[in-house]
């Protein structure tokens, strides 16, 4: 057994080595993740969120000191608009008469500019203000009171209150780096792993290397799992390397699951190991290898949720996140860093990383050659 796993490193330890001797391995390893980490998070920061938080709007109304057009405005902010002035390029708002409690229609227009991702949400929140006005004039008309009054109602206190918070450890909507993070390092591995890892055992194929492995007193077993070990090593310095990045410059914050995150990790490095030898070993080409792993990589990265906070897609990409392996691992970590929940939660996708990467590492010892 001790023999066993001497030759099985000795093969990993050569191939991290040989591996590293790459440039091209060395700048998606090292140079690219905090590169994408800086300009991905910076990008987004706010940005996701900003969808159902605030957004700024210049409210152009002929009676701006009309009681119930003050009103209004404040029921605007509290709809998460920013009231901001003329000069501004925001959204306008026009309400071209004094609104009035005599039963008048008064329409207000809103000039929204090219439709954005977040037109469907603003025109809700304008609803939202608009329909509070109503119901607070209907109660000022039931009463015989004028718009006059509605400071005074405002301040009056409420039969019913609805609070409403985030969900989860933040509290908050993730965007910068607390959602760029982690599914930069979960695609990031996956692509050094199926493009550099593919392409770097295919080199070794056609130079004759493994040909001569094959030759030396070594099992065709030991020679396999010392290749895969070689591609978990690599996966395990990326991810390490980017998380003491991500939490040394930009302030990372894992949560208290540290211990369940690097689980999870594991489990999506023995995957994509699985799956670099697994592509490695049925390309045919250098080019058809690393085309064929930059497709997996881009293909599971977007509808894994690695790009973008699968909760602001459509119903069935959320459905279809949870077909492939990158959305096992983003759904965990999405639970651990940005919910705090306990790593039990997680047990599953960890046993089906667990499970695929075997399947995986069997496919991909099934299709090993050495010429």
């Amino acid at each position: 057994m001790a023999i066993l796993l001497r030759n099985i490193w000795f093969i990993a330890r050569n191939d991290v080595l040989f591996a590293l001797r790459d440039r091209s391995t060395l700048l998606w390893l090292v140079l690219m993740p905090p590169v994408f980490f800086f300009f991905i998070g910076n990008m987004t920061a706010g940005g996701f969120g900003a969808m159902v938080t605030g957004s700024e709007i210049i409210l152009e109304a002929p009676a701006s000191e009309d009681p119930a057009t003050r009103r209004f405005a404040e029921l605007l902010t509290q709809s998460g608009f920013e009231i901001v002035d003329e000069s501004s390029d925001a959204p306008r708002l026009t309400l071209p008469a004094p609104i009035s409690a005599d039963g008048e229609t008064v329409t207000a227009t809103y000039h929204a500019g090219e439709p954005t991702p977040t037109t469907e949400l603003e025109a809700l929140r304008l609803q939202r203000a608009a329909l509070s006005l109503r119901a607070e004039l209907a109660v000022l008309a039931a009463r015989g009171e004028g718009p006059a009054s509605l400071a005074r109602l405002a301040e009056a206190p409420r039969p019913l209150t609805v609070d409403v918070e985030a969900a989860g450890r933040l509290g908050r909507v993730p965007s910068g780096f607390e959602q760029a993070m982690p599914g930069i390092l979960v695609m990031f591995t996956m692509l050094v792993l199926l493009t550099s890892g593919g392409i770097l055992l295919l080199m070794e194929r056609e130079q004759g290397m493994l040909r001569r492995l094959a030759s030396a007193p070594l099992s065709r077993g030991e020679i396999i799992a010392g290749k895969w070990l070689g591609r978990m090593l690599l996966a395990v310095a990326q991810i390490g390397f980017a998380m003491v990045v991500g939490t040394l410059l930009f302030g990372m914050d894992w949560g208290p699951n540290l211990p369940a995150i690097l689980l999870v990790l594991l489990g999506w490095a023995a995957l994509c190991a699985s799956l670099g030898l697994l592509v490695g070993s049925v390309g045919r080409t250098q080019a058809e290898v690393g085309g064929l792993g930059m497709l997996l990589t881009m293909i599971m990265a977007a509808l894994g949720g690695a790009w973008w906070p699968i909760e602001v897609t459509p119903e069935w990409m959320q459905t279809l996140q949870m077909a492939v392996p990158a959305g096992w691992t983003m759904a965990a970590m999405h639970r651990l860093v940005s919910f705090g929940d306990a790593p039990v939660t997680v047990l599953a996708h960890i046993a089906a990383l667990a499970l695929a990467a075997i399947a995986l590492a069997w496919g991909a010892a099934r299709v090993f050659k050495f010429d």
